[in-house]
């Protein structure tokens, strides 16, 4: 089977192009973001303003490097594939699948899914991880989606071998990593008031208002692979809230966390109730 993999190079969509290869051994990659001549520079542009600035460039790039035709093609970084881009994939495959992380849906980052929402209703395939995203697909066209549970890689959220100068460096008694989010700040703020010592890790935490007052407790930054699992197995307890603006009622680190080993402390929803077992697997609130 012959398999044309279109994502990142990412963490994230990287893990799902090594999955595919150990399963399937013809597996072509592409990055849509070396079309960019400066990748960060062009994401932040278009993610601020619109793919649609970079369409021509990145639908040639990507067409450049197709030489033959495929089985499927599964696509990862769906922001960057435009309508028009995708019926020209469509020439070149069976059948043409994505895999939407995020939640093109909400209006949180509307700018960013407006190459991608047109193009939608042309896959083969939508796989969404969340269930109100089902839902929101009909009405923009998908006649065809799938829900499954967000993944996790079972050789980087487990448990590490750690140097006792490792788990004295990255203890804490309560940690959360990830994205600052209004909702998130406003609720961290109110349970440091109460004396709870939290760690939190992430970017954009300078854009909170209470940033002066949780500076000393906020590590800035993106948490790569070797770091994260190290940084949740020394906490005793381990923070998940998925985003309210992004619709999410489950995240990756809802799977990810147990799956290291820490105590999962997260917001009381539908899919998490219906996936662990409330004080026993996990906490809710």
């Amino acid at each position: 089977m012959k398999i044309l993999f279109i994502g990142r190079k990412g963490e994230k969509s990287y893990h799902h192009f090594l999955s595919l290869k150990k399963i399937y051994r013809n597996v072509d990659f592409i990055d849509p973001n070396k079309a960019y001549i400066f990748p960060s520079i062009g994401g932040r542009i278009s993610n601020r303003f619109s793919p649609k600035i970079f369409e021509p460039i990145v639908n040639i790039y990507v067409l450049s490097k197709i030489k033959k035709h495929y089985d499927l093609i599964f696509v990862r970084s769906i922001e960057l594939i435009s309508e028009k881009l995708i019926l020209l994939l469509k020439k070149k495959t069976k059948k043409i699948v994505c895999y939407c992380a995020d939640n093109p849906f909400a209006n949180r980052d509307r700018q960013v899914w407006k190459l991608a929402l047109p193009a939608l209703k042309y896959y083969d395939l939508v796989v969404f991880q969340q269930p109100s995203r089902i839902k929101l697909s009909k009405k923009y066209g998908i006649k065809k989606s799938l829900l499954v549970l967000p993944p996790y890689q079972k050789k980087i959220h487990c448990p590490q071998k750690l140097t006792m100068n490792e788990k004295k460096k990255y203890s804490n008694d309560v940690i959360f990593i990830g994205t600052w989010m209004p909702e998130r700040g406003i609720f961290f703020n109110k349970l440091i008031d109460m004396g709870l010592n939290l760690k939190i890790f992430g970017t954009r935490w300078k854009k909170d208002k209470n940033y002066k007052l949780l500076k000393s407790r906020i590590t800035l930054g993106h948490v790569g692979d070797s770091l994260y699992p190290k940084l949740i197995q020394c906490s005793k307890i381990a923070l998940c809230i998925p985003s309210e603006q992004n619709l999410d009622d489950i995240t990756e680190r809802s799977i990810e966390i147990p799956a290291i080993g820490t105590l999962l402390c997260a917001t009381r929803t539908r899919s998490h109730q219906k996936m662990l077992i409330e004080n026993k697997e996990a906490i809710f609130f």
